[in-house]
């Protein structure tokens, strides 16, 4: 790792994302150089190397809602291929390419007396000698998606390929099942079915509950959407009690009601380690749909210091909201910094 332990940098930004990306170039453009990028992936924009399919179209704006970008970073909506490539060229030509740190993951952030925070890394990394960074700002620009969690039951090793946690392996045309009653369950399921290329998957929504009642407002209305014109077929209110090969190989799956089914793939969406965990665990006061309370103006949150920004703080998931809340975080550090 580049930065000794104990070293004190201006901003670390935890996460390696647009907005992460973003308050990199940012901060370069403010003048100000003594900075850190960790993220736990080994790339930036993780997200989208995971999610978007080969030749994706990547867009600025979300679900419709038109964004116009306020700060220095920009992109063309252009595929995947090349926004990650104008996204290199960018870190490139901003001269913070060497300010990234990947492969490391953090568990909280502590303020300590003197006003510095200190970062405190994942078991894995003290193992490797990494323990702390100290820095005088913190911009978390952390994904909704984490850590996820397993069902009780085991898989199968025959299995292990078509039982997943992301959809990176779905293939057009498969019956694929997605369990969990949370947002990011279901966006797998509404996402796959608007999924340019996978039009010819069938999609099943699992939860042991009935009804949605976990998903913020915008995921359920999307999700009652298609579950009520059949693109998503329902098979919520009774749990999974084990998964087996089928005889024709493919997943059987055993319900608690006696019920049985076959699927192609399944995907676990049943929580975990997600952004609230670091939120809560680094003082940051949280509200209605664990959502962050933030001053909007400036995305630092009630500890001093501590900003948060990008899809953590909204379920509007556009890169340009991204940079724009980088430049705002950014903008604020700097005029405190002189």
């Amino acid at each position: 790792m580049i930065h000794e332990n104990g070293k004190v940098v201006d901003i670390a930004i935890i996460g390696a994302g647009p907005g992460g990306m973003a308050c990199a170039i940012e901060a370069k453009l403010a003048g100000i150089e003594n900075i850190v990028v960790i993220d736990k992936a080994p790339h930036h924009n993780d997200m989208i190397h995971k999610f978007y399919k080969k030749g994706k179209r990547v867009d600025k704006d979300w679900m419709g809602i038109k964004f116009e970008f306020k700060g220095n970073v920009t992109f063309e909506e252009c595929s995947k291929e090349e926004y990650i490539q104008q996204m290199d060229d960018k870190l490139k030509n901003a001269g913070v390419l060497d300010k990234f740190e990947y492969n490391h993951e953090i568990m909280k952030v502590n303020k300590d007396e003197d006003g510095l925070f200190e970062i405190v890394f994942g078991q894995d990394n003290v193992a490797e000698g990494i323990e702390t960074i100290r820095a005088k700002n913190i911009i978390l620009s952390v994904g909704r998606m984490g850590k996820p969690n397993k069902p009780k039951y085991k898989f199968p090793k025959e299995l292990k390929d078509v039982l997943n946690f992301n959809l990176s392996k779905v293939q057009n045309g498969e019956r694929v099942m997605i369990v969990g009653g949370g947002d990011t369950a279901g966006e797998y399921a509404y996402g796959l079915v608007e999924l340019e290329g996978m039009e010819d998957c069938v999609v099943t929504l699992n939860y042991r509950q009935a009804e949605i009642k976990r998903m913020n407002p915008t995921n359920t209305q999307m999700c009652m959407k298609y579950l009520d014109n059949g693109k998503i077929l329902n098979k919520m209110g009774v749990d999974i009690e084990s998964v087996e090969p089928s005889e024709a190989g493919k997943i059987k799956v055993n319900f608690t009601d006696g019920s049985t089914a076959e699927y192609d793939r399944a995907v676990y969406a049943l929580g975990g380690t997600t952004p609230v965990d670091i939120l809560v665990n680094s003082g940051v006061k949280t509200g209605e749909w664990d959502v962050p309370v933030y001053d909007e103006n400036t995305m630092e949150t009630n500890v001093q210091g501590l900003y948060t920004i990008g899809d953590v703080v909204t379920d509007q998931g556009s890169i340009a909201l991204a940079f724009n809340h980088a430049c705002f975080a950014v903008s604020d550090i700097a005029s405190k910094l002189k």
